[in-house]
């Protein structure tokens, strides 16, 4: 009885995987949203009737759709979650 035969010498490790596409994107998109309010309510300084007011939501709304389907192309590109 040896050593050798009572535990393997090449033991299979769980392969680390990450975190989906789609998470980083959301996480991105929510980054980026905060930015873009954030900048907006400095620039205008809370005042509603600022130019820039008028873009707080319009901007990260764009931004969201384009995402998702940046993220849907490159799902289909790739033929899996993860590239």
């Amino acid at each position: 009885m040896s050593a050798e035969n009572s535990q393997p010498t090449n033991p299979e490790q769980p392969e680390k995987k990450g975190l989906p596409n789609k998470v980083y994107f959301k996480i991105m998109g929510y980054l980026l949203t905060a930015a873009w309010v954030g900048f907006i309510l400095a620039a205008s300084g809370g005042d509603t009737n600022h130019p820039l007011f008028d873009y707080i939501f319009v901007v990260p709304l764009a931004g969201w759709i384009i995402g998702m389907i940046i993220a849907r192309i490159i799902a289909k590109k790739t033929g899996a979650d993860r590239p």
